[in-house]
């Protein structure tokens, strides 16, 4: 019983996880489907985002949050001032959860 408890725990604890990355923003794009807005940040390496498959190493906004167009905007004014960021995202699909400036 305790086995498949810590299984359980991994698996679950697993898709909740985030973490947080930081550096200067490399590319604010809209895919090709016209609605996702996708980032690309200097320092990432990863190729296996699910958020928007046709740019695997790239995180996503996640359009159907309230603070959608003002994450938009933030992200805009952090490349426009070339300042670093910290960007917190969803580790198994890349969409992004938080940001902040230093």
């Amino acid at each position: 019983m305790k086995k498949w408890f810590t299984v359980l725990s991994m698996l679950f604890a697993t898709e909740a996880m985030a973490d947080w990355h930081h550096g200067k923003l490399g590319i604010i794009a809209f895919g090709y489907d016209g609605k996702t807005i996708s980032v690309g940040q200097e320092g990432f390496e990863r190729t296996d985002c699910t958020c928007y498959p046709a740019w695997p190493g790239r995180y996503c906004l996640d359009a159907t949050r309230e603070t959608f167009e003002k994450e938009y905007a933030f992200l805009l004014m952090a490349k426009s001032q070339d300042k670093a960021v910290n960007i917190n995202i969803d580790e198994a699909s890349c969409k992004i959860r938080a940001i902040y400036a230093n």
